[in-house]
Protein backbone atom coordinates (compact mmCIF):
# COMPACT_ATOMS: atom_id res chain seq x y z
CA UNK A 1 0.00 0.00 0.00
CA UNK A 2 1.31 3.46 -0.91
CA UNK A 3 2.57 5.66 1.93
CA UNK A 4 0.09 8.27 3.11
CA UNK A 5 1.28 11.55 4.61
CA UNK A 6 0.69 12.04 8.31
CA UNK A 7 -1.61 15.02 7.88
CA UNK A 8 -3.90 12.90 5.69
CA UNK A 9 -3.66 9.81 7.86
CA UNK A 10 -4.48 11.70 11.06
CA UNK A 11 -7.04 14.08 9.57
CA UNK A 12 -10.02 14.31 11.99
CA UNK A 13 -12.88 11.96 11.12
CA UNK A 14 -14.99 13.10 14.09
CA UNK A 15 -15.29 16.23 16.21
CA UNK A 16 -13.50 14.50 19.08
CA UNK A 17 -10.37 14.16 16.94
CA UNK A 18 -9.83 17.93 16.68
CA UNK A 19 -7.00 19.64 18.54
CA UNK A 20 -8.01 22.99 19.99
CA UNK A 21 -11.08 24.96 18.77
CA UNK A 22 -13.14 23.58 21.69
CA UNK A 23 -15.72 26.39 21.64
CA UNK A 24 -16.35 26.01 17.90
CA UNK A 25 -16.63 22.21 18.08
CA UNK A 26 -19.04 22.43 21.01
CA UNK A 27 -21.28 24.88 19.12
CA UNK A 28 -21.36 22.78 15.95
CA UNK A 29 -22.19 19.61 17.89
CA UNK A 30 -25.01 21.44 19.71
CA UNK A 31 -26.49 22.53 16.38
CA UNK A 32 -26.39 18.96 15.08
CA UNK A 33 -28.13 17.63 18.21
CA UNK A 34 -30.79 20.36 18.22
CA UNK A 35 -31.35 20.33 14.47
CA UNK A 36 -30.90 24.13 14.29
CA UNK A 37 -28.74 24.07 11.16
CA UNK A 38 -28.02 27.45 9.56
CA UNK A 39 -28.05 27.81 5.80
CA UNK A 40 -24.55 29.41 5.57
CA UNK A 41 -21.38 29.26 7.67
CA UNK A 42 -18.06 31.08 7.45
CA UNK A 43 -14.98 29.30 8.83
CA UNK A 44 -12.01 31.66 8.95
CA UNK A 45 -8.54 31.51 10.47
CA UNK A 46 -4.87 30.88 9.68
CA UNK A 47 -3.73 27.92 7.64
CA UNK A 48 -3.78 24.43 9.10
CA UNK A 49 -6.14 25.14 12.00
CA UNK A 50 -8.90 22.75 10.91
CA UNK A 51 -11.35 24.83 8.85
CA UNK A 52 -11.86 22.44 5.93
CA UNK A 53 -11.69 19.35 8.15
CA UNK A 54 -14.37 20.80 10.44
CA UNK A 55 -16.54 21.57 7.40
CA UNK A 56 -16.32 17.95 6.19
CA UNK A 57 -17.08 16.46 9.60
CA UNK A 58 -20.00 18.86 10.05
CA UNK A 59 -21.36 17.90 6.61
CA UNK A 60 -21.24 14.21 7.57
CA UNK A 61 -22.79 14.88 10.98
CA UNK A 62 -25.87 16.72 9.66
CA UNK A 63 -26.45 13.97 7.07
CA UNK A 64 -25.80 11.01 9.41
CA UNK A 65 -28.75 8.71 9.99
CA UNK A 66 -27.84 8.02 13.63
CA UNK A 67 -25.58 10.78 15.05
CA UNK A 68 -24.23 10.19 18.56
CA UNK A 69 -23.94 13.33 20.72
CA UNK A 70 -23.60 15.43 17.57
CA UNK A 71 -20.90 13.16 16.09
CA UNK A 72 -21.31 11.26 12.82
CA UNK A 73 -21.61 7.57 13.62
CA UNK A 74 -19.28 6.51 10.83
CA UNK A 75 -21.15 3.25 10.27
CA UNK A 76 -24.36 4.12 8.43
CA UNK A 77 -24.58 4.01 4.65
CA UNK A 78 -24.50 7.81 4.34
CA UNK A 79 -21.39 8.16 6.53
CA UNK A 80 -19.65 5.43 4.57
CA UNK A 81 -20.47 7.01 1.21
CA UNK A 82 -19.38 10.46 2.37
CA UNK A 83 -16.09 9.12 3.76
CA UNK A 84 -15.38 7.36 0.49
CA UNK A 85 -16.40 10.43 -1.58
CA UNK A 86 -18.80 8.26 -3.55
CA UNK A 87 -21.74 10.69 -3.32
CA UNK A 88 -22.41 14.16 -4.65
CA UNK A 89 -24.22 15.35 -1.54
CA UNK A 90 -21.05 17.07 -0.32
CA UNK A 91 -19.30 19.18 -2.98
CA UNK A 92 -15.94 20.81 -2.25
CA UNK A 93 -15.09 23.74 -4.54
CA UNK A 94 -11.68 25.42 -4.75
CA UNK A 95 -12.42 29.11 -5.24
CA UNK A 96 -8.80 29.81 -6.14
CA UNK A 97 -9.19 27.96 -9.45
CA UNK A 98 -12.95 28.40 -9.89
CA UNK A 99 -13.35 32.06 -9.14
CA UNK A 100 -15.22 33.28 -12.19
CA UNK A 101 -18.84 34.29 -12.66
CA UNK A 102 -19.61 31.29 -14.88
CA UNK A 103 -18.57 28.74 -12.23
CA UNK A 104 -20.77 30.39 -9.59
CA UNK A 105 -23.69 30.63 -12.01
CA UNK A 106 -23.33 26.92 -12.72
CA UNK A 107 -23.34 26.29 -8.96
CA UNK A 108 -26.44 28.43 -8.57
CA UNK A 109 -28.25 26.37 -11.20
CA UNK A 110 -27.37 23.08 -9.47
CA UNK A 111 -28.42 24.20 -5.99
CA UNK A 112 -32.09 23.54 -6.74
CA UNK A 113 -31.48 19.78 -7.17
CA UNK A 114 -32.18 17.77 -3.97
CA UNK A 115 -29.55 15.53 -2.33
CA UNK A 116 -29.10 11.99 -3.58
CA UNK A 117 -29.06 10.05 -0.29
CA UNK A 118 -28.78 12.43 2.67
CA UNK A 119 -30.96 15.18 4.04
CA UNK A 120 -28.76 18.06 2.92
CA UNK A 121 -26.57 18.94 -0.02
CA UNK A 122 -23.53 20.74 1.41
CA UNK A 123 -21.33 23.08 -0.64
CA UNK A 124 -17.86 23.70 0.84
CA UNK A 125 -16.18 26.66 -0.90
CA UNK A 126 -12.51 26.79 0.11
CA UNK A 127 -10.45 30.01 -0.11
CA UNK A 128 -13.66 31.89 -0.84
CA UNK A 129 -11.88 35.26 -0.70
CA UNK A 130 -10.39 34.42 -4.12
CA UNK A 131 -13.77 34.84 -5.86
CA UNK A 132 -14.08 37.81 -8.19
CA UNK A 133 -16.49 40.63 -7.50
CA UNK A 134 -18.82 39.34 -10.20
CA UNK A 135 -18.73 35.86 -8.67
CA UNK A 136 -19.62 37.27 -5.26
CA UNK A 137 -22.57 39.09 -6.80
CA UNK A 138 -23.73 35.88 -8.48
CA UNK A 139 -23.45 33.97 -5.19
CA UNK A 140 -25.19 36.61 -3.08
CA UNK A 141 -28.84 35.89 -3.85
CA UNK A 142 -28.40 32.13 -3.57
CA UNK A 143 -26.59 32.54 -0.28
CA UNK A 144 -29.39 34.71 1.06
CA UNK A 145 -32.34 32.43 0.21
CA UNK A 146 -31.10 28.94 -0.70
CA UNK A 147 -33.38 25.90 -0.93
CA UNK A 148 -34.05 24.17 2.40
CA UNK A 149 -31.83 21.22 1.46
CA UNK A 150 -28.77 23.39 0.53
CA UNK A 151 -26.14 24.36 3.07
CA UNK A 152 -23.06 26.47 2.38
CA UNK A 153 -19.77 26.40 4.30
CA UNK A 154 -17.28 29.08 3.23
CA UNK A 155 -13.65 28.74 4.35
CA UNK A 156 -11.03 31.47 4.12
CA UNK A 157 -7.76 32.68 5.60
CA UNK A 158 -8.57 36.33 4.76
CA UNK A 159 -12.12 37.21 5.85
CA UNK A 160 -11.40 40.93 5.51
CA UNK A 161 -11.51 40.49 1.71
CA UNK A 162 -15.11 39.28 1.72
CA UNK A 163 -17.89 41.79 0.97
CA UNK A 164 -19.99 42.85 3.95
CA UNK A 165 -23.08 41.52 2.16
CA UNK A 166 -21.59 38.00 2.23
CA UNK A 167 -20.40 38.26 5.84
CA UNK A 168 -23.81 39.36 7.07
CA UNK A 169 -25.46 36.22 5.65
CA UNK A 170 -23.20 33.71 7.38
CA UNK A 171 -22.63 32.38 10.87
CA UNK A 172 -18.97 33.19 11.46
CA UNK A 173 -16.53 30.95 13.34
CA UNK A 174 -12.94 32.11 13.88
CA UNK A 175 -10.40 29.27 14.16
CA UNK A 176 -7.51 30.42 16.35
CA UNK A 177 -3.92 29.18 16.41
CA UNK A 178 -3.57 25.92 18.31
CA UNK A 179 -1.58 26.09 21.59
CA UNK A 180 1.88 24.55 21.50
CA UNK A 181 1.18 22.07 24.31
CA UNK A 182 -1.85 20.63 22.47
CA UNK A 183 0.05 20.26 19.20
CA UNK A 184 2.92 18.54 21.03
CA UNK A 185 0.54 16.15 22.81
CA UNK A 186 -1.13 15.16 19.52
CA UNK A 187 2.25 14.62 17.85
CA UNK A 188 3.42 12.41 20.69
CA UNK A 189 0.39 10.14 20.23
CA UNK A 190 1.20 9.70 16.55
CA UNK A 191 4.94 9.14 17.10
CA UNK A 192 4.22 6.55 19.75
CA UNK A 193 1.85 4.80 17.33
CA UNK A 194 4.68 4.70 14.79
CA UNK A 195 6.99 3.06 17.37
CA UNK A 196 9.73 5.64 16.92
CA UNK A 197 11.85 6.63 19.96
CA UNK A 198 11.79 10.37 20.56
CA UNK A 199 12.84 13.17 22.87
CA UNK A 200 10.15 15.40 24.34
CA UNK A 201 12.18 18.51 23.52
CA UNK A 202 12.27 17.41 19.85
CA UNK A 203 8.47 17.21 19.72
CA UNK A 204 8.17 20.63 21.40
CA UNK A 205 10.56 22.11 18.83
CA UNK A 206 8.42 20.76 15.98
CA UNK A 207 5.27 22.15 17.62
CA UNK A 208 6.91 25.53 18.08
CA UNK A 209 8.06 25.62 14.44
CA UNK A 210 4.45 24.95 13.31
CA UNK A 211 3.41 28.36 14.73
CA UNK A 212 -0.07 27.24 15.76
CA UNK A 213 -0.95 25.19 12.66
CA UNK A 214 -1.63 21.47 13.10
CA UNK A 215 -1.15 20.70 9.42
CA UNK A 216 2.28 22.38 9.42
CA UNK A 217 3.15 20.34 12.50
CA UNK A 218 2.24 17.08 10.71
CA UNK A 219 4.32 18.06 7.66
CA UNK A 220 7.41 18.91 9.74
CA UNK A 221 6.99 15.77 11.84
CA UNK A 222 6.66 13.67 8.68
CA UNK A 223 9.97 14.99 7.39
CA UNK A 224 11.75 14.54 10.72
CA UNK A 225 10.39 11.03 11.25
CA UNK A 226 11.72 10.05 7.84
CA UNK A 227 15.22 10.93 9.05
CA UNK A 228 14.60 9.38 12.45
CA UNK A 229 14.00 5.93 10.93
CA UNK A 230 17.67 5.85 9.90
CA UNK A 231 18.90 7.37 13.17
CA UNK A 232 19.68 5.02 16.04
CA UNK A 233 18.75 7.72 18.54
CA UNK A 234 15.33 8.15 16.97
CA UNK A 235 13.71 11.57 16.88
CA UNK A 236 16.23 13.61 18.86
CA UNK A 237 16.24 17.34 19.51
CA UNK A 238 19.59 17.68 17.73
CA UNK A 239 18.16 15.97 14.65
CA UNK A 240 15.11 18.25 14.52
CA UNK A 241 17.29 21.29 15.05
CA UNK A 242 19.56 20.23 12.20
CA UNK A 243 16.62 19.61 9.85
CA UNK A 244 14.96 22.92 10.67
CA UNK A 245 18.25 24.78 10.52
CA UNK A 246 17.50 26.52 13.81
CA UNK A 247 19.89 27.35 16.63
CA UNK A 248 19.89 25.62 19.99
CA UNK A 249 18.83 27.38 23.17
CA UNK A 250 22.35 27.87 24.53
CA UNK A 251 23.54 29.56 21.31
CA UNK A 252 20.72 32.10 21.47
CA UNK A 253 21.33 32.87 25.15
CA UNK A 254 25.08 33.28 24.54
CA UNK A 255 24.43 35.55 21.56
CA UNK A 256 21.99 37.69 23.56
CA UNK A 257 24.52 37.97 26.42
CA UNK A 258 27.14 39.27 23.98
CA UNK A 259 24.74 41.90 22.61
CA UNK A 260 23.63 43.04 26.07
CA UNK A 261 27.28 43.32 27.14
CA UNK A 262 28.11 45.32 24.01
CA UNK A 263 30.78 42.82 22.88
CA UNK A 264 30.92 43.68 19.17
CA UNK A 265 33.83 41.36 18.38
CA UNK A 266 32.18 38.45 20.19
CA UNK A 267 28.92 39.01 18.29
CA UNK A 268 30.67 38.90 14.91
CA UNK A 269 32.55 35.77 15.93
CA UNK A 270 29.31 34.08 16.98
CA UNK A 271 27.62 34.92 13.66
CA UNK A 272 30.64 33.52 11.83
CA UNK A 273 30.48 30.31 13.88
CA UNK A 274 26.77 29.93 13.09
CA UNK A 275 27.43 30.36 9.38
CA UNK A 276 30.31 27.90 9.40
CA UNK A 277 28.13 25.30 11.08
CA UNK A 278 25.88 25.33 8.00
CA UNK A 279 22.94 27.30 9.43
CA UNK A 280 20.99 29.67 7.22
CA UNK A 281 21.51 33.25 8.37
CA UNK A 282 17.83 34.05 7.73
CA UNK A 283 16.73 31.26 10.07
CA UNK A 284 19.24 32.37 12.71
CA UNK A 285 18.01 35.96 12.43
CA UNK A 286 14.42 34.79 12.94
CA UNK A 287 15.46 32.77 16.01
CA UNK A 288 17.26 35.81 17.47
CA UNK A 289 14.20 38.01 16.95
CA UNK A 290 12.03 35.41 18.69
CA UNK A 291 14.51 35.19 21.56
CA UNK A 292 14.52 38.94 22.18
CA UNK A 293 10.72 38.96 21.94
CA UNK A 294 10.72 36.36 24.70
CA UNK A 295 13.04 38.55 26.79
CA UNK A 296 10.80 41.57 26.25
CA UNK A 297 7.64 39.64 27.13
CA UNK A 298 9.35 38.34 30.27
CA UNK A 299 10.47 41.83 31.24
CA UNK A 300 6.93 43.18 30.83
CA UNK A 301 4.84 40.25 32.09
CA UNK A 302 7.11 38.85 34.78
CA UNK A 303 8.51 35.40 35.40
CA UNK A 304 5.27 33.58 36.18
CA UNK A 305 3.08 35.02 33.44
CA UNK A 306 5.66 34.65 30.66
CA UNK A 307 5.66 30.85 30.93
CA UNK A 308 2.03 30.88 29.84
CA UNK A 309 2.34 33.74 27.33
CA UNK A 310 5.37 32.21 25.60
CA UNK A 311 4.24 28.58 26.10
CA UNK A 312 7.58 27.54 27.56
CA UNK A 313 8.60 25.50 30.58
CA UNK A 314 9.18 27.18 33.93
CA UNK A 315 12.90 26.45 33.56
CA UNK A 316 13.03 28.40 30.30
CA UNK A 317 10.96 31.18 31.85
CA UNK A 318 13.49 31.49 34.70
CA UNK A 319 16.37 31.70 32.21
CA UNK A 320 14.58 34.41 30.21
CA UNK A 321 13.83 36.32 33.40
CA UNK A 322 17.46 36.30 34.53
CA UNK A 323 18.75 37.46 31.16
CA UNK A 324 16.07 40.15 30.74
CA UNK A 325 17.12 41.60 34.11
CA UNK A 326 20.55 42.49 32.67
CA UNK A 327 19.17 45.27 30.47
CA UNK A 328 16.20 47.66 30.14
CA UNK A 329 12.83 47.47 28.43
CA UNK A 330 13.70 50.37 26.15
CA UNK A 331 16.86 48.67 24.92
CA UNK A 332 15.08 45.34 24.36
CA UNK A 333 12.49 47.14 22.23
CA UNK A 334 15.21 48.87 20.23
CA UNK A 335 17.11 45.61 19.65
CA UNK A 336 13.92 43.89 18.50
CA UNK A 337 13.26 46.71 16.03
CA UNK A 338 16.79 46.39 14.66
CA UNK A 339 16.52 42.64 14.09
CA UNK A 340 13.00 42.82 12.64
CA UNK A 341 14.18 45.49 10.20
CA UNK A 342 17.18 43.32 9.35
CA UNK A 343 14.82 40.39 8.57
CA UNK A 344 13.00 42.59 6.07
CA UNK A 345 16.26 43.88 4.55
CA UNK A 346 17.66 40.37 4.16
CA UNK A 347 14.83 39.36 1.82
CA UNK A 348 16.12 41.75 -0.84
CA UNK A 349 19.82 41.81 -0.06
CA UNK A 350 22.36 39.98 -2.19
CA UNK A 351 24.46 39.63 0.98
CA UNK A 352 22.01 38.85 3.82
CA UNK A 353 24.88 38.17 6.21
CA UNK A 354 25.94 41.82 5.99
CA UNK A 355 22.49 42.95 7.09
CA UNK A 356 22.57 40.58 10.06
CA UNK A 357 26.04 41.72 11.13
CA UNK A 358 25.13 45.39 10.81
CA UNK A 359 22.00 44.92 12.94
CA UNK A 360 23.98 43.02 15.57
CA UNK A 361 26.70 45.70 15.76
CA UNK A 362 24.12 48.47 16.14
CA UNK A 363 22.37 46.44 18.83
CA UNK A 364 25.64 46.36 20.80
CA UNK A 365 25.78 50.15 21.01
CA UNK A 366 24.31 51.78 24.13
CA UNK A 367 21.34 54.10 23.72
CA UNK A 368 23.41 57.22 24.42
CA UNK A 369 25.86 56.39 21.64
CA UNK A 370 23.06 56.07 19.08
CA UNK A 371 21.56 59.38 20.14
CA UNK A 372 24.93 61.11 19.95
CA UNK A 373 25.57 59.48 16.58
CA UNK A 374 22.25 60.72 15.24
CA UNK A 375 22.95 64.20 16.60
CA UNK A 376 26.40 64.27 15.03
CA UNK A 377 24.96 63.21 11.68
CA UNK A 378 22.41 66.01 11.82
CA UNK A 379 25.04 68.55 12.85
CA UNK A 380 27.44 67.45 10.12
CA UNK A 381 24.69 67.85 7.55
CA UNK A 382 23.75 71.25 8.99
CA UNK A 383 27.37 72.40 8.90
CA UNK A 384 27.70 71.30 5.29
CA UNK A 385 24.58 73.22 4.28
CA UNK A 386 25.68 76.36 6.18
CA UNK A 387 29.11 76.33 4.56
CA UNK A 388 27.57 75.73 1.14
CA UNK A 389 25.16 78.60 1.65
CA UNK A 390 22.13 76.36 1.20
CA UNK A 391 20.50 77.61 4.41
CA UNK A 392 20.70 80.83 6.40
CA UNK A 393 21.05 80.68 10.18
CA UNK A 394 18.86 82.91 12.34
CA UNK A 395 18.79 83.20 16.09
CA UNK A 396 15.61 82.27 17.95
CA UNK A 397 13.82 85.25 19.59
CA UNK A 398 14.27 85.44 23.34
CA UNK A 399 11.53 84.71 25.79
CA UNK A 400 10.68 88.13 27.17
CA UNK A 401 12.13 91.43 26.05
CA UNK A 402 14.34 91.35 22.97
CA UNK A 403 17.53 93.40 23.11
CA UNK A 404 19.96 94.57 20.49
CA UNK A 405 23.63 93.77 20.67
CA UNK A 406 25.36 96.21 22.95
CA UNK A 407 28.36 96.68 20.71
CA UNK A 408 27.91 99.54 18.26
CA UNK A 409 29.09 99.72 14.70
CA UNK A 410 29.21 95.99 14.08
CA UNK A 411 28.19 94.82 10.63
CA UNK A 412 27.38 91.27 11.71
CA UNK A 413 23.91 90.08 10.70
CA UNK A 414 23.39 88.94 14.29
CA UNK A 415 23.35 92.55 15.45
CA UNK A 416 20.05 93.04 13.63
CA UNK A 417 18.34 90.11 15.36
CA UNK A 418 17.06 89.33 18.79
CA UNK A 419 19.09 86.91 20.86
CA UNK A 420 18.33 84.30 23.50
CA UNK A 421 19.12 86.01 26.79
CA UNK A 422 17.05 86.66 29.88
CA UNK A 423 15.99 90.26 30.65
CA UNK A 424 17.84 90.16 33.95
CA UNK A 425 21.27 89.41 32.48
CA UNK A 426 23.77 92.20 33.02
CA UNK A 427 24.39 94.23 29.82
CA UNK A 428 28.13 93.52 29.99
CA UNK A 429 27.62 89.76 30.18
CA UNK A 430 24.99 90.01 27.47
CA UNK A 431 27.40 91.87 25.17
CA UNK A 432 30.17 89.34 25.82
CA UNK A 433 27.87 86.41 25.02
CA UNK A 434 26.60 88.03 21.81
CA UNK A 435 30.09 88.88 20.68
CA UNK A 436 31.13 85.28 21.31
CA UNK A 437 28.15 84.02 19.27
CA UNK A 438 29.10 86.31 16.38
CA UNK A 439 32.63 84.95 16.36
CA UNK A 440 31.85 81.21 16.53
CA UNK A 441 29.12 81.67 13.90
CA UNK A 442 31.90 82.39 11.43
CA UNK A 443 34.61 80.04 12.69
CA UNK A 444 32.70 77.09 14.24
CA UNK A 445 29.22 76.77 12.66
CA UNK A 446 28.61 73.33 14.19
CA UNK A 447 29.18 74.67 17.70
CA UNK A 448 27.05 77.70 16.85
CA UNK A 449 24.20 75.40 15.77
CA UNK A 450 24.36 73.65 19.15
CA UNK A 451 24.16 76.95 21.05
CA UNK A 452 21.43 78.64 18.98
CA UNK A 453 18.42 76.94 20.64
CA UNK A 454 19.63 78.03 24.10
CA UNK A 455 19.51 81.33 25.97
CA UNK A 456 21.91 82.94 28.39
CA UNK A 457 20.30 82.56 31.83
CA UNK A 458 22.90 84.32 33.97
CA UNK A 459 26.58 85.09 34.49
CA UNK A 460 28.35 84.98 37.83
CA UNK A 461 32.10 85.36 38.45
CA UNK A 462 32.86 84.57 34.82
CA UNK A 463 30.59 81.47 34.69
CA UNK A 464 28.12 81.77 31.79
CA UNK A 465 25.10 79.47 32.16
CA UNK A 466 23.04 78.78 29.00
CA UNK A 467 19.76 76.87 29.37
CA UNK A 468 17.81 74.78 26.85
CA UNK A 469 14.26 73.49 26.54
CA UNK A 470 13.69 70.67 29.04
CA UNK A 471 11.96 68.43 26.46
CA UNK A 472 14.11 68.96 23.36
CA UNK A 473 17.45 70.21 24.61
CA UNK A 474 18.84 67.09 26.25
CA UNK A 475 21.22 66.26 23.41
CA UNK A 476 22.43 69.88 23.15
CA UNK A 477 23.24 69.93 26.87
CA UNK A 478 25.02 66.58 26.71
CA UNK A 479 27.19 67.56 23.75
CA UNK A 480 27.99 71.09 24.97
CA UNK A 481 29.04 69.78 28.39
CA UNK A 482 31.51 67.37 26.82
CA UNK A 483 35.07 68.34 27.61
CA UNK A 484 36.05 69.37 24.08
CA UNK A 485 33.05 71.56 23.28
CA UNK A 486 32.89 73.06 26.76
CA UNK A 487 36.48 74.21 26.43
CA UNK A 488 35.76 75.65 22.96
CA UNK A 489 32.88 77.76 24.26
CA UNK A 490 34.81 78.84 27.37
CA UNK A 491 37.79 79.91 25.22
CA UNK A 492 35.55 81.92 22.90
CA UNK A 493 33.90 83.63 25.90
CA UNK A 494 37.32 84.43 27.40
CA UNK A 495 38.45 86.06 24.16
CA UNK A 496 35.27 88.11 23.92
CA UNK A 497 35.41 89.18 27.60
CA UNK A 498 39.14 89.81 27.81
CA UNK A 499 39.46 87.70 30.98
CA UNK A 500 39.12 83.95 31.84
CA UNK A 501 35.56 82.67 31.63
CA UNK A 502 33.88 79.30 32.13
CA UNK A 503 30.76 77.82 30.58
CA UNK A 504 27.94 75.44 31.55
CA UNK A 505 24.85 74.17 29.66
CA UNK A 506 21.71 73.20 31.61
CA UNK A 507 18.07 72.33 31.09
CA UNK A 508 15.28 74.75 31.90
CA UNK A 509 13.62 74.11 35.23
CA UNK A 510 16.72 73.19 37.20
CA UNK A 511 16.89 74.40 40.80
CA UNK A 512 19.76 76.81 40.33
CA UNK A 513 18.19 78.35 37.26
CA UNK A 514 14.88 78.86 39.07
CA UNK A 515 16.68 80.63 41.94
CA UNK A 516 18.64 82.84 39.59
CA UNK A 517 15.55 83.83 37.64
CA UNK A 518 13.85 84.88 40.86
CA UNK A 519 16.84 87.10 41.65
CA UNK A 520 16.84 88.41 38.08
CA UNK A 521 13.13 89.22 38.33
CA UNK A 522 13.66 91.08 41.60
CA UNK A 523 16.57 93.01 40.07
CA UNK A 524 14.43 94.00 37.10
CA UNK A 525 11.57 95.08 39.38
CA UNK A 526 13.96 97.22 41.43
CA UNK A 527 15.33 98.86 38.28
CA UNK A 528 11.85 99.64 37.01
CA UNK A 529 10.89 101.14 40.38
CA UNK A 530 13.97 103.36 40.36
CA UNK A 531 13.21 104.55 36.82
CA UNK A 532 9.60 105.37 37.75
CA UNK A 533 10.72 107.22 40.87
CA UNK A 534 13.17 109.27 38.85
CA UNK A 535 10.38 110.27 36.47
CA UNK A 536 8.35 111.50 39.46
CA UNK A 537 11.36 113.52 40.72
CA UNK A 538 11.79 115.07 37.26
CA UNK A 539 8.15 116.24 37.13
CA UNK A 540 7.55 117.41 40.73
CA UNK A 541 11.06 118.01 41.99
CA UNK A 542 12.86 115.88 44.56
CA UNK A 543 12.17 118.35 47.38
CA UNK A 544 8.40 118.07 46.83
CA UNK A 545 8.22 114.26 46.96
CA UNK A 546 7.82 112.40 50.24
CA UNK A 547 8.50 108.62 50.24
CA UNK A 548 6.58 106.55 52.83
CA UNK A 549 7.43 102.87 53.51
CA UNK A 550 3.99 101.23 53.78
CA UNK A 551 5.38 97.89 54.99
CA UNK A 552 6.44 99.29 58.38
Amino acid sequence: MAYQALYRRYRPAKFQDFVGQEAIIKTLKSQVMSGRIAHAYLFCGTRGTGKTSAAKVFARAINCETPVDGEPCGHCAICQSLQEDSTLDVLEIDAASNNGVEEIRDLRDKVKYPPAVGRYRVYIIDEVHMLSQGAFNALLKTLEEPPAHAKFILATTEPQKLPATILSRCQRFDFGRIPLVKIAARLEEAIQAENIPYEKTAVERIARAAEGGMRDAWSIADMCMGYALENTEGLSDALVREILGSSDRSTLFDFADLIIAGDSAGVLAKIDAVMRSGKEIQVFQKDVSSHFRALLMTFVCGREACAQVLEVTQEDADAYYQQAGKTTQLRLMRIMNLFLQAEADMRWSSQPRFAAENAALRACLPEESLQMEAMRERLDELERKIQAGEIAVSVRPARGTAKKIAAEGTDSPVSEKTVGTDPGVEPTAEAVYKAMMQEIRKSMPMLYALLVPGRLAHEENGLFTVVFNAKTGGLNVGMLNSRERNEQVATALSVAAGHPCTFKAALEGTVEEKDQRILDARKEAKRQAEENLQKVFDVFGRENVRIIDTEK
